[in-house]
Formats: structure tokens, C-alpha cells, sequence
């Protein structure tokens, strides 16, 4: 075909005119036809040449209006990495223009923050031009008397904070609901959660929404489902009818495995059980004096109801959902936003505490430390069933599991969206919200990623794998179509 913009032909107004015969010089320009984002008639074209941006507003450059007027220092940066953000995401300016107009600009940025966390980013950028200098030295760390709060012991044992320049008041707290209201309060800084927690404080449920952000996953695995010795001839979940179960925390995985592991085995999880929630250090007790029928919780829990003939393991939530992640550490976003230096250097001692537990050779004399009354408080055999995946499951047999616990820090979407579909199965959540998004927003994975591999660490790449529960794979990137198969859409 002969190229009409070399045969003598011009365009005007997105129209051809030209002698150039037999070639049709009348009509429609093919390149860029009436109406079409170069016509001088369209909007975009308009606004570019009047220099009002696309929000309406007399910016002058329209992406100045993801910078709007900033109140401090960290506006500004928020401001200018979303800019940065949008050139990239959009390089023909028509396109950006469009994206700001369609959403305005507290739209557009929360649409780039669900793409990349804008608020760690400028963290770590603040950081950089600071120098690092911390904001608050001495940090107050809240933790469970639980396996699952290895990491964060390590950290202090192997001196972490104090070579990232800050100090570290480890607290011992009894209960989830008592940890997360104390830092949300302020009296911690970041804290040990189940790590539905942060995702339920974001998402509004039993309140306004907190938002809050998982900086690492501490544990994989370490749960398990006791039952009293009772009932050591009723195994099959059809018959526990009645049952009373104890759990930590409504919105955790503990009370979310249970209730699938439960509907799974044709119970209403509603209806059939009732629950209680119990603090990690009480659930023996409760057993002993029969209050309960039963627990799922973290270890040792599990270990010290068999140590004390109160209980025997029906199950370890490895065999419900392999790899599954239970505590995080979590902090809320106004937090870091006010101490971004404080949070990365935190940040790097935890990921370093993380990666030195997660290596089996490093678990040599672990259970020794861990067991002292500061920290767990439990004879030292206990834990060290938990940690080396050799243990009595209370009915006579002796059970090998290597990874009964590992301390991998990276945090998942995939898991988020599990848990959050969870949640509105049970009416934990009311209303449809954007599962993906939420996940998102919550688990730091693109810094975990970062932080990992620059200590010679591997991370999984990031994205919505499948998990697999019960023997089935869940599609973390369809979780409508799965709620859908629960009646839930």
C-alpha cells in the first residue's frame, strides 16, 4: 500500500485532502480517524493545549496532580514516586491524563498503591536520604509465649536491633485481642499477630478499619487439634457434635481451619460446635478441668497437653493446610508512615532473625532458649518435640516431621486471600470487598522479597499461587469463582 503521507496528500483535522489519484484522498484520515485521541476536537488534545490538567484543576502539568498540595516531606516524596509510578505504568500522556480524570487523584493513588506499597517505598527512599537515622531507638515488641515467636526471641538472643542502631524491649503478652489493642494504643510498636489480624483490622471488621501491614510471616505450620483424652475413640469429626472447642482469636487461622475442617466433615460449623476464646497458655488447663473437648492452637501447646496426659494430637494443621502461615509481625500503617527509618531497620533485623531459625543447623540448643521463663515457660522437652518434628502424639506412638514448624519470613498473597474468603464465608466480613487488593495492601511481600534477597536469602516470586487445603487447590487469583462454589456469591 502506497503511503498516503508521502504521496503529496495532507491531513487536517483528521480528514485527508490531496491530489494524489486513483489513490481516494478524500475522507477519513486511516491513522488517526475523527474523534480519535489526536483529533484536535478531542478532549485530551483540548486540555493539553489549554495546560488545565485532567482533573479540571489549572495544574499546569496534569501529572502534578498526583502531587497535590503536600503538608510535609513525606507527602511530597508519596507524591513524587506516584508520578514517577504513573510515566512509567503510562508513557503516552493522553493515557495518563485519561487514568487521572477516570479516578481523580485519591482514586489514582490508591489504585498505584494496590500495585506497588507507596507507603514502604517512600520508607525505604526517606531512609535513604536520611541516612538511616531511626526515629525512635528503643521499640517495644510484643510477644506470645509460643513457638511461633522464635524469630523475634533470635533477634534479641543474637543481638539484631542493636546493629540496625535501635533497642529492643521485648514484652511477653498473654492474649491476641490484649497484643493487638495494645498496639493500636501505642504501648507497642510492632507486634507478633495471627496474621488474619492485620487483615481484619484493615478490612473494618468489629470497627473502623485500622489499616495495618505484615511486615514478615514468623511461622509456617506449628498448630495443632488436641482433644481430651476422653474422647480418644472418637476420631471421626461427623460425631463431635456438641464439642467445645477453645481457639485464640476468632478472626485466626486457628478458628478458620477448624470451622473448614469441620464443614468439610458435613457439620454445620455454626450450629453443631461452639468455641471459646482462650489465651495459648490456657488451653492446657481448660483441657485438664474439662471445660473443653478440645483445641486448636499454637505450640506447645499441643505437646504439653500429651506431656501432661491431659490430651492426645488428633491432627497437626500441616495436614489440613501444608505450609500454612500462622503468626506475622505487624505493624499499623500510621506507625510506619510516622517512624519509616525506625521500620526498615526493624524490618532487616527481623527478616536476618527469620532466615538464621529457618536453617535446621541453627536449631542446635534453640529449645533450651526458648523454654526459659522469660520467654516460653515450658519444660525444655516440649519444645524441643516441636522444633525437631519428633514427637509422642499422646496415644502411644512416637510421630517424625521434620517441618512440623519452619520460620520462613516471606509473606503470601495467596494465604491472605484464603483467609479472607474465610472470613466471609463465615459472615465475618458482610459484604463482597476486593480480596486480591486487600491482600495487596496488607502483606509487604515486595519488601520482604527485597529484604531477603539481599541477605543471600531466595524469596518466591510475587503473585497469586494456589494452595492446597484439604487435599484441594485453591485459586488465590479467583476468589470470587471459589466463593461461588461455596453459595457464597
Amino acid at each position: 500500500m502506497q503511503d498516503l503521507r508521502t504521496a503529496g496528500c495532507e491531513f487536517s483535522r483528521g480528514y485527508l485532502r490531496g491530489t494524489c489519484s486513483p489513490l481516494p484522498c478524500r475522507g477519513p484520515d486511516p491513522f488517526n480517524p475523527p474523534g480519535g485521541p489526536m483529533d484536535p476536537s478531542h478532549e485530551y488534545v483540548r486540555l493539553s493545549r489549554t495546560g488545565l490538567c485532567a482533573c479540571g484543576s489549572a495544574h499546569g502539568d496534569d501529572e502534578q496532580c498526583l502531587a497535590g498540595q503536600p503538608a510535609n516531606a513525606d507527602d511530597a516524596l508519596a507524591g513524587a514516586m506516584a508520578q514517577g509510578m504513573l510515566h512509567g505504568l503510562f508513557p503516552e500522556r493522553s493515557l495518563r491524563r485519561a487514568f487521572v480524570k477516570t479516578l481523580g487523584r485519591a482514586g489514582a493513588l490508591a489504585a498505584l498503591t494496590t500495585l506497588t506499597p507507596l507507603t514502604q517505598l517512600a520508607a525505604v527512599a526517606q531512609e535513604r536520604n536520611s541516612k538511616g537515622a531511626p526515629e525512635k531507638k528503643r521499640l517495644a515488641v510484643g510477644f506470645l509465649p509460643i513457638t511461633c515467636a522464635t524469630p523475634l526471641i533470635y533477634a534479641e538472643q543474637l543481638g539484631l536491633f542493636p546493629r540496625e542502631g535501635l533497642e529492643l524491649s521485648l514484652q511477653k503478652i498473654a492474649g491476641i485481642a490484649l497484643i493487638r489493642d495494645k498496639m493500636v494504643n501505642g504501648e507497642l510498636d510492632i507486634s507478633q499477630q495471627v496474621m488474619p489480624v492485620a487483615l481484619a483490622m484493615s478490612a473494618g471488621i468489629g470497627g473502623a478499619p485500622i489499616p495495618a501491614r505484615v511486615m514478615t510471616v514468623l511461622n509456617q505450620n506449628g498448630n495443632s487439634l488436641v482433644l481430651a483424652m476422653k474422647h480418644k475413640d472418637n476420631r471421626d469429626p461427623k460425631n463431635w457434635k456438641g464439642f467445645r472447642f477453645a481457639v485464640p482469636f476468632e478472626q485466626s487461622h486457628q478458628m478458620l481451619q477448624l470451622r473448614h475442617y469441620l464443614a468439610s466433615a458435613g457439620l454445620d460449623a455454626d450450629r453443631d460446635v461452639s468455641y471459646r476464646v482462650v489465651p495459648p497458655s490456657e488451653y492446657v488447663s481448660n483441657l485438664r478441668v474439662g471445660n473443653i473437648d478440645g483445641f486448636f492452637g499454637g505450640e506447645p501447646g499441643g505437646q504439653r497437653a500429651v506431656y501432661e496426659g491431659a490430651g492426645f494430637i488428633h491432627l497437626v494443621s500441616s495436614e489440613i493446610w501444608p505450609e500454612h502461615p500462622c503468626c506475622s509481625v505487624t505493624a499499623t500503617e500510621a506507625w510506619i508512615k510516622a517512624h519509616p527509618n525506625s521500620f526498615m531497620a526493624a524490618y532487616r533485623a527481623i527478616i536476618a532473625a527469620s532466615l538464621h531459625v529457618s536453617e535446621p543447623a541453627n536449631r542446635v540448643g534453640m529449645a533450651k532458649i526458648l523454654a526459659q521463663p522469660q520467654y516460653l515457660n515450658q519444660p525444655e522437652t516440649v519444645v524441643d518435640q516441636v522444633l525437631t518434628g519428633k514427637y509422642a502424639d499422646g496415644l502411644g506412638k512416637v510421630k517424625s516431621l521434620p517441618r512440623r514448624i519452619d520460620f520462613q519470613p516471606f509473606p503470601h498473597y495467596s494465604s491472605a486471600v484464603w483467609l479472607l474468603t474465610q472470613m466471609r464465608r463465615w459472615n465475618m466480613i458482610k459484604e463482597d470487598l476486593d480480596y486480591k487488593g486487600l491482600a495487596r495492601q496488607v502483606m509487604l511481600a515486595t519488601d520482604a522479597k527485597r529484604l531477603i534477597e539481599e541477605r543471600g536469602g531466595k524469596a518466591p516470586e510475587l503473585g497469586f499461587r494456589k494452595e492446597t487445603i484439604l487435599g484441594k487447590s485453591f485459586d488465590s487469583d479467583r476468589p470470587a469463582d471459589y466463593l461461588k462454589s461455596l453459595g457464597k456469591a
